[in-house]
């Protein structure tokens, strides 16, 4: 059983620092402001999350089972996730106002449309 967790733990963990590490590589890969935000979606909406599940399931393994960490694990997911995509909107919509490039494949691209009345 011991192995079997340590396994868990280990696909958890190193899946998540995977992504957060693929997300920092295609950071410098694009070439736009909008593209890279888009390219942090994977490590706070999954990546993050990952590496606190592995946590848990590690501590759960050395220390036991207790409801109020299990709490706190699922507000620090929750709140990853809805950080994310609040911060992911607000920091598009102010790259795009600030007059960065954006790429001309960039499509649809509601925020160059006039506002419907």
């Amino acid at each position: 059983m011991d192995l079997l967790i340590t396994v868990v733990v280990g696909v958890l963990t190193i899946g998540g620092a995977g992504l957060v590490l693929l997300s920092a590589v295609a950071m410098l890969r694009v070439d736009d402001a909008l593209s890279r935000v888009n390219v942090l979606s994977p490590a706070t909406g999954l990546g993050l999350p990952m590496i606190v599940t592995g946590v848990f399931v590690k501590d759960v393994q050395l220390t036991g089972f207790d409801l109020y960490d299990l709490v706190k694990v699922l507000i620090a997911i929750t709140g990853f996730i809805i950080v994310s995509s609040v911060a992911s909107n607000t920091l598009g919509r102010s790259a795009y106002r600030s007059g960065a490039r954006i790429d001309p494949d960039t499509s649809p691209n509601e925020l160059a449309d006039p506002p419907r009345s």
